[in-house]
Formats: structure tokens, C-alpha cells, sequence
């Protein structure tokens, strides 16, 4: 029954019990509550807990009618809720939507325009009148009539969740979720929304608690906590301690009230049943995702297996002369021990710091290996890149993405059915991106018998991702580690590689040259401008691919990644009228533009950098863009599809990892205060093979250094391992290991 609020007779300030008048105009109104007429509709007296009380707001109540003997009939109230208005944005976005075949936004627009919010009416009842719309002829006005029709569910629920801003895309997930009566499932149990992918737990519950939903539902509960789980992993974390969940679901669960709506009691009753449905898994005082429970353990027990393989122990000291008598390579001692490592050991691991000398050892890795063994060989690394430098570098004629060498889509991880990879020898450049997903895929996509080389540089940030596996691996103490620390590129850039050094080392003593600049400015505005007037002289003679900007944040302030790309644009690609624009998800691409692909396809990988090259119609009128990205390869997006790309004329620290770039300009400031921190400077500078331009305030530059703040991950990986280890192997064992160790 829909109603207005007219008047308050009780409401108790304890429990909440209300007595209320409301005015109506239900035909379903029982004669006995027909009683006092008003307007077109008549006065009724309703009962329950927490009735709305707000003038000019039109509600719908669900209950049933009592008899009270001495104040007469009643409504008694089980659920309420306002009705949303339809508004002009819900109206023209559900028109513009693209389910209505022969609506654009500008059409959608005019009709609006003409309409106003009796638009909907004028569709359903008197369609004929869309003709006095420039643009709708009969034919289209048939298209109109057919598409709208089919459509009632998406309308109902499009114009109900309009004031939430949630897109037609969105709608269309709920409708697969919950079918025709979605509308209706919101209405009543809003905190269902939970359960459709891309509704992350504060859009849900800010609807409903517009939406009246209970406070306590259960779904509420669980839904925070795996809001929770899931920020902690955007933090890099596997696993959360139970006494942090509880502060946080507590504060989040009741923030904006004057009391408390859910108990710890209650979190922990809603944590017992998610542990019970396999959502979780709670570990003494650790509270983990269920997935990543299993991914952490299962790795550490695939890992083990490896390293207790039984491969040939190979005695190369012969190949390792003649290696390095073709290449015409000197290698060093720890170098050579690398070398040693890679065929004494199933798994081992080479870290070091740019210019150290790991490509230089997989040379002569690689070339050994092809001497002593008829496998084939598989180079890989995280992102497209970095695989495209890895088979550069060494003089490879292949190198993939992990995700590709592993056949990975993004539906296809964690699936049972998946091809093994077939290698004698896999390396693994840039291993310090490689996060918990990725890992648990790597081992187990690997057969038995398999030669493991693991290589990257352990200072850079860890992986974007949860886990920090790269450091776990190493301290576990299990894997031989190389680590290569001494410089050997006797270049004219030198500076970058000795001061990337220091800045490892703690030490603020930079040296200045050509190749190493710091340009003082203050503030991000100042920072901003001198950024795009450097990007202007180093593009002199270049590439806009061989200059790239680097910054910390994405959003924050004038030197971030958002601001900086609209004023680079202009720079490189300034806007012209004979240049196409396609606005995705509130990024405005434009002809030409530079662009980062973000995510993993079969065509086209995570950090690949591209242009666009055309956007068109194609025969349906969908509008589509033609992209380029490196080694010629021609892509053609829908505009869903181009949610996967951004502008690339600057982007994070964080995103350049896996790079390398001719010239770098790097903005560093006091305001940049939470990112000041030794790994993000030192990935930073080691993205420069030729010049580094830090632009900003020296203060902030030595506070980075002295602030290491890595912090520790919360992950088990080192200790899990340990302990598989120990479960698979004696003493005997053991001792076979130390030996071998040993002989290296």
C-alpha cells in the first residue's frame, strides 16, 4: 500500500513502537477503514516499529489490517520503504542505456526535454507521440515500441536505483542475478545486492539504508566482512587478525548511529557460518579468505615437491668456460655461482638491482642449458613488457606473459581442467610482481622434473596484488639465493645505477649529472608546470614512448596521475574537431591518445602500451575503437571493452614496475607524504635507462630514503614452506640438501 505521512500519535523512545496517521488512495482499502475521507483518498491509522515520519515522502507499507477493540481498525506494518521519485537522470539514463533499440543520449535527451517526467507514461500509453521527436520515424518508433515493451523489469529496476547511480551495466548484472523479480528482492531484502558481482559493500549499503534494510541482516554482516577481507588484500594482505576484523566491522557496521545495530556476538555468529560454508577459514587468530587459505597452502606443498625432485645435478665447470668465451662475457664469482646454482638446484634464485648482471648470468644459463639439454626452454614474466625485454636482453627469439605461457584468462584461473606446460627449464624474470594468484597457477601448472630459475630485484615493490611471495621465497631458506650486488654497466648513465645503490643502502650522498637530474619546485602546482614544460624539451628529437612520466598517486592533487595525463595530452595529442572522442565510464579517450592496457586478454596483456588509432560505428552503430599496440598488433575494442585501457603519458610507480624507459621525469613532493618510502623511490629510478628528472623538494626526496616502511605482508608463505619441507623430509634428506650446498 502506497501512503503519505500525515500525523504522529505515539512513539515509544525505547523500542520504537509508533502510532501514525497516513493518507492513501489504495483501491485495495478495506471498507471499515473507510472511515474518513481525504481528497481523492482517505486517512488510516497505522501501528509498528520505527514508522517513517516524513512529510511529502510517499511510502509503500506491507502488513495486513487488524481489528483493535477500542481504537478500531488498524494497519499493522512489517516492512516499509520510500519510494524512490523517477527522476531525469533515471529516465534518461534507462533510455540511453542501449536496451531500447533506436535511443542514443541525444534522443533520449529530446524526448525529455518534451516530456519531462510523464515520459514513461507517454511511452507506454501513448507512443505515437515520440514522432514530434526530430529523428524518430515510423520504422524507428516500431523498433521503440517492440524494445520498450520487452523490457518492464530492466525500466522498474533502471528508475528505482537512479538517485544511486548505479549504470545500466550494473542493472543488467542484478536482473542475471535475481531475474524479474529483482525489483522486488531490493525492495524487501536490499543487502541481497551483495551477492552481484561489481557491488562492492558500502554502495550497498548506503542504498540500503535509504532502503530501510535491517541493520542486522546477516547478509549485511557478511558482506562487510568480505569487504574487509578484500581491502585488506588490496593491501597485499592474505589474511586478516581477528581482533583488527572485529574493531573494523564494528566501526564500519555502526558507523552514523547513536547505538550499537550489530554486536561482536553477532559478527562472530556470521563468521562461524561463512567458516561452515567454506567463505572463510579461521586459523588459531587469523582470519583468510577461503581461496587464498588454500592458494597459500597448496603452493607451499606444490613448491616442496619441486625442490625434493631428483633432477640431474650437473658439474658445468667446462660449458661455463667455453660460455663465456662465445659470448665474450667476464663473469664474476658470484655471477659464476649463479651459474653453479641454476644446474645443482631443481628451483634457485637470482636477485640484484639494475645493471647488476642477471641478464648477463641467464645468458650463459640459457646457453649452457641448450648445451647439456634437448627440453625446451620457457622464459616468462608477469607483464608484456617485461617479456618483450627478457627475450631482448638475453637474444631470445621468444618470451611470453606468465598469463599466456600458462594459458590463464581471467576465467580460467583456479580451474580444474588446464594444460600442464610443457619446459625442461622455466625462468621467471621480474618475479617480485608476481603475487599469491599467480604463483599457485605457476607451480601448478608445472610438471614434475622441471628446472626452476626465479629472477628479479627483492628492493623494488612487492607485487600489486596480495602475498609478497617473491621475499617469502628467499626467507625461507630453502631455495639457494644469488644475490648480485655490484654494478657492471660502465655506461654514460652510470649515475641512475650507482644512486638507485645508495638509495638501497640508505644513503642520501646522490650525484647530480646529465644523466641524473634533480630540479627543485614546491608544491604540486609549481611541480605540475615544470613537469609538462621538461616533457616538452625531452620529447625534442623523441618519441612520446621513449619519455614517460611516474607519480605516486593516481588522483591526488595536480602532480597526480589523472591531472598530469589531461595536461600531457595537450602537450602530445591536443584536441582538434576532426578528432573522434569516446567517453568510458567517466574517461574521455581521444584519437590518438597514448594508452595502458590493465588488464590480461588473449591478445594483449597487463602493461602493454598502445595509441588509438580510430574510433567508428560499426554496421549495428555500436561504437568501437581501432588500438595499436607493440609488435603491430591491431585491436579493435567495444567501448565495455576500453574500461580496460587508460592514458599512459604519465601513470603510478606502482603500474611502471616491469618497465624500462629511455628518459623518466619523476614528480617528488612533501605533499606525497603516505608514498615516501624507499621502495617506491627506488622502483622508480630503476625505470630509467638513460636519464632521471626528479622534479619537486629534496626533503621529501632523502625522507623517502630513510623510510624503508616496507612493513611485513600478512602471509605465511616462508613458514608454510618450512613446514611442508619438514613434513616431507628425515634427516637424510636433509643432509643431501646441506651437501649439495655445499659442492656449489
Amino acid at each position: 500500500m502506497k501512503c503519505r505521512y500525515q500525523s504522529k500519535i505515539y512513539q515509544s523512545e525505547e523500542g520504537g513502537y509508533t502510532i501514525a496517521t497516513y493518507w492513501t488512495a489504495d483501491p485495495s482499502l478495506p471498507s471499515e477503514a473507510q472511515k474518513k475521507p481525504a481528497g481523492n483518498g482517505y486517512i488510516i491509522t497505522a501501528v509498528g516499529n520505527d514508522l517513517p515520519l516524513t512529510k511529502n515522502l510517499t511510502y509503500e507499507m506491507t502488513g495486513h489490517w487488524v481489528n483493535h477493540p477500542k481504537y478500531g481498525t488498524q494497519f499493522l506494518v512489517e516492512t516499509h520503504m520510500e519510494v524512490v521519485k523517477r527522476t531525469k537522470e533515471g529516465i534518461i539514463g534507462y533510455l540511453s542505456s542501449g536496451v531500447i533499440r533506436g535511443i542514443g543520449e541525444k534522443t533520449a535527451q529530446a524526448i525529455f526535454d518534451r516530456f519531462g517526467l510523464e515520459t514513461l507514461e507517454i511511452m507506454e500509453q501513448n507512443p505515437e507521440k515520440l514522432l514530434a521527436i526530430r529523428g524518430i520515424t515510423e520504422k524507428k518508433l516500431e523498433e521503440i515500441k517492440e524494445s520498450y515493451g520487452r523490457n518492464q523489469t530492466f525500466r522498474e529496476l533502471m528508475t528505482f536505483l537512479a538517485p544511486f547511480q548505479v549504470t545500466p551495466k550494473k542493472i543488467k548484472k542484478i536482473l542475471l542475478e535475481f531475474g524479474s523479480n529483482a525489483t522486488e528482492i531490493i525492495r524487501r531484502r536490499p543487502y541481497q545486492l551483495c551477492a552481484v558481482k561489481g557491488f562492492g559493500f558500502l554502495t550497498v549499503d548506503e542504498i540500503a539504508r535509504k532502503l530501510n534494510g535491517a541493520l542486522d541482516d546477516p547478509i549485511r554482516i557478511a558482506g562487510c566482512i568480505s569487504h574487509l577481507l578484500q581491502e585488506a588484500s588490496g593491501q597485499g594482505d592474505l589474511f586478516m587478525y581477528q581482533q583488527v576484523l572485529f574493531t573494523q566491522a564494528l566501526e564500519l557496521l555502526n558507523r552514523g548511529l547513536s547505538y550499537q545495530a550489530v554486536t561482536e556476538r553477532q559478527i562472530q555468529s556470521v563468521l562461524y557460518r561463512l567458516s561452515l560454508q567454506q567463505d572463510i577459514v579461521v586459523e588459531g587468530s587469523r582470519i583468510y579468505g577461503y581461496g587464498f587459505y588454500q592458494m597459500e597452502r597448496k603452493t607451499a606443498k606444490m613448491l616442496v615437491d619441486h625442490l625434493l625432485d631428483a633432477v640431474p645435478v650437473y658439474n658445468v665447470e667446462q660449458e661455463l668456460k667455453e660460455a663465456q668465451q662465445v659470448l665474450g662475457i667476464q663473469l664474476s664469482t658470484a655471477q659464476a655461482k649463479a651459474v653453479r646454482m641454476a644446474f645443482a638446484h631443481p628451483v634457485a634464485i637470482i636477485t640484484g638491482g639494475p645493471g647488476t648482471g642477471k641478464t648477463t648470468v641467464l645468458k650463459v644459463i640459457l646457453y649452457i642449458y641448450k648445451k647439456l639439454c634437448s627440453d625446451p626452454v620457457c622464459l616468462m614474466a608477469p607483464t608484456g613488457r617485461a617479456a618483450r625485454r627478457m627475450a631482448e636482453s638475453t637474444g631470445q627469439t621468444e618470451a611470453s606473459t606468465m598469463h599466456t605461457a600458462l594459458g590463464l584468462t581471467g576465467a580460467d584461473e583456479c580451474a580444474e581442467d588446464f594444460e600442464y606446460l610443457e619446459a625442461g627449464f622455466v625462468c621467471v624474470d621480474e618475479f617480485s610482481m608476481v603475487d599469491m594468484r599467480l604463483v599457485f597457477e605457476f607451480f601448478r601448472h608445472l610438471v614434475k622434473g622441471v628446472r626452476i630459475l626465479c629472477t628479479g630485484d627483492a628492493d623494488q615493490l612487492p607485487s600489486v596484488g596480495p602475498g609478497e611471495v617473491f621475499r617469502e621465497l628467499i626467507d625461507c631458506g630453502l631455495i639457494p639465493v644469488t644475490v648480485l650486488d655490484l654494478v657492471y654497466r660502465q655506461a654514460e648513465h652510470i649515475r641512475i645505477y650507482e644512486n638507485a645503490q645508495r638509495i638501497k643502502n640508505n644513503s642520501g650522498a646522490l650525484v647530480e649529472g646529465e644523466d641524473f637530474q634533480i630540479l627543485d619546485c614546491h608544491g604540486s602546482e609549481e611541480a605540475a608546470s615544470l613537469v609538462e614544460k621538461v616533457f616538452r624539451q625531452e620529447l625534442q628529437g623523441r618519441t612520446v614512448e621513449d619519455v614517460q612520466v611516474l607519480t605516486p598517486y593516481r588522483k591526488r592533487g595536480a602532480a597526480s596521475v589523472n591531472e598530469l595525463n589531461q595536461v600531457l595530452r595537450e602537450v602530445v595529442n591536443p584536441s582538434d574537431s576532426q578528432r573522434r572522442t569516446m567517453t568510458v565510464a567517466g574517461k574521455k579517450f581521444r584519437e590518438g591518445d597514448k594508452i595502458l592496457q590493465t588488464k590480461n586478454r588473449n591478445e594483449v596483456s597487463n602493461g602493454d602500451s598502445g595509441k588509438i588509432l580510430k574510433f567508428y560505428k560499426d554496421e549495428e552503430g555500436e561504437k568501437k575503437a581501432k588500438l595499436l599496440f607493440s609488435e603491430n598488433r591491431e585491436l579493435i575494442y567495444s567501448s565495455e571493452q576500453m574500461e580496460e585501457v587508460e592514458l599512459s603519458y604519465a601513470t603510478t610507480v606502482h603500474k611502471s614496475q616491469g618497465s624500462e624507459y629511455p628518459i623518466v621525469i619523476l614528480p617528488w613532493l612533501k605533499g606525497f607524504y603516505t608514498m615516501l618510502k624507499r621502495p617506491i623511490l627506488y622502483t622508480a629510478v630503476t625505470r630509467a635507462k638513460e636519464k632521471l628528472i626528479i622534479i619537486g623538494e629534496r626533503p621529501a626526496i632523502y625522507q623517502a630514503i630513510r623510510a624503508d616502511n616496507r612493513g611485513k605482508r600478512n602471509t605465511l608463505l616462508a613458514k608454510r614452506i618450512v613446514e611442508e619441507y619438514r613434513l616431507a623430509t628425515g634427516a637424510g634428506q636433509k643432509a643431501k640438501y646441506e651437501q649439495l650446498e655445499l659442492a656449489i
